[in-house]
């Protein structure tokens, strides 16, 4: 339907007001319909009483008594509420007719046993009939009376009164079309205004936002929900440029330095040592080049929702220890403790490669940021179901805890201490962990160390 909101308004709205309009016309129109002809049965039926009063039979023959109360004028007259009479035998003779019938006849049915009532025409002039069986001492049906009168009065009635109904009806309609028309536009001219506010906002102005009508209703809720959405878009777009600019300067820093140390051999013949010392240096930057590709890629197939978890009981216990059994020489390097209270039989739900992958980021960290001799904990909670992993090391303030998975964020304190990494891997934690439905919660204070907390479900 190519109709305007404001137009489908209208008619929907004309459309039940028509309905419950045209049952209650209808209605109308047959309770006078049904009252008119009811009045004007009683009529006939009351006549009916009076000729019957004065009718006899003998046998099989009608005897019509008191001649005189059939020369009434209403039984001669045509024009101002005429009556007709007439009596037939069962041979379908004639006995007795009105003046007013003159050469015309009642059409009627011999079969019938009761009274009817129903709807002719005599000269041109509309007639309620009623036809009554003649009944004679034994109970049986010897002739029919036809009792006819005038309809026209009521027909006017009703035909004025159809008129009337109509001509009401599509006035009626047509108003209340245009009135509809005109509160509809009422209605939505502050989505109007939402619509003409919303198309200007484009990346330039992302940070315009709708205004709110003053009344607390669902267009109130709709611009509410929209500047929600403006909200999320911006953050969005914000996080992309934000996002770019990081990866621009992460790879820009190991090109940078590989750039350098060939121009420096490039200048003069260098011995085969100091040749050897330079391209181990290129080498570092680029593995640190590979591994920043590489966690990017992996962002990239986590954000695109076709990644799928493939969850299985594992061993909690097995698998951390076979992960620090990977960095027991950068353990021992950095001097420090681990400590590791897992029951032997504890046991967790999830996708193995992601589980090891998270474990391995976090354990990684807390070797990383951890003071030389500092302590290692690792312990499961039966209650909560959960793992914390702490470290005794430098810490994460309240204001840097909340950006802590953010792509690229790396605190203030781990980048002037050249701790080496490019800020990725909390990221890809924090996505293999809402992967899995593990929910992983920080708690941190400066110089004291870091608490992350892996809560499974089941």
């Amino acid at each position: 339907m190519k109709l305007s909101f404001k137009k489908r308004i209208a008619i929907y709205n004309l459309t039940a007001i028509a309905c419950l309009t045209a049952i209650a016309f209808v209605v109308i129109y047959a309770v006078v319909y049904y009252t008119s002809h009811q009045h004007l049965d009683n009529d006939i039926i009351t006549e009916k009483e009076e000729v019957f009063n004065n009718l006899d039979w003998k046998g099989d023959a009608i005897i019509m008594n008191k001649m005189p109360e059939w020369e009434e004028a209403e039984h001669k007259q045509l024009e101002v509420n005429p009556t007709f009479l007439q009596i037939v035998d069962l041979k379908e003779h004639t006995i007795f007719k009105s003046a007013n019938l003159q050469k015309n006849h009642f059409l009627f049915n011999p079969n019938i046993e009761k009274a009817t009532f129903y709807n002719s025409i005599i000269n041109k002039q509309r007639i309620r009939q009623g036809q009554f069986p003649i009944f004679n001492e034994n109970n049986k049906i010897i002739g029919h009376l036809t009792i006819g009168i005038s309809q026209q009065e009521s027909f006017n009635v009703l035909y004025n009164l159809l008129i009337v109904l109509c001509l009401t009806y599509v006035i009626m309609l047509g108003t209340l079309y245009a009135i509809f028309s005109f509160v509809a536009s009422k209605a939505i001219a502050p989505v109007n205004e939402l619509i003409d506010t919303a198309s200007k906002i484009n990346e330039t102005n992302i940070h315009s936002r709708l205004t709110l009508p003053e009344n607390q209703d669902e267009i109130h809720q709709l611009a509410t929900t929209i500047n929600e959405l403006l909200n999320r878009l911006e953050h969005s777009i914000h996080q992309q440029k934000q996002f770019t600019a990081d990866a621009s300067h992460e790879m820009h820093t190991p090109l940078t330095a590989i750039k350098g140390t060939i121009e420096v051999l490039l200048r003069r013949k260098r011995t085969p040592e100091q040749y050897e010392s330079k391209m181990k240096e290129v080498l570092v930057q680029t593995d640190r080049l590979s591994l920043l590709f590489d966690q990017l890629l992996q962002l990239a197939r986590l954000e695109s929702n076709t990644t799928q978890a493939k969850k299985e009981n594992i061993s909690l216990k097995e698998i951390l220890e076979k992960i620090l059994n990977t960095h027991q020489s950068a353990i021992k390097s950095n001097n420090n403790k681990v400590q590791v209270s897992i029951p032997q039989n504890c046991i967790v739900k999830a996708d193995s490669a992601f589980l090891e992958r998270i474990l391995n980021n976090l354990i990684v960290n807390a070797i990383k940021y951890n003071h030389p001799n500092g302590n290692i904990f690792c312990d499961w909670n039966d209650k909560t179901q959960s793992l914390t992993i702490k470290d005794e090391g430098i810490g994460i303030s309240k204001k840097q805890l909340p950006y802590l998975f953010n792509r690229f964020f790396r605190a203030d304190n781990s980048r002037s201490s050249q701790i080496p990494g490019n800020g990725l891997g909390l990221s890809i934690v924090k996505k293999l962990c809402d992967l899995q439905n593990i929910k992983i919660t920080v708690e941190s204070i400066e110089n004291k160390g870091t608490s992350f907390i892996l809560e499974f479900t089941a």
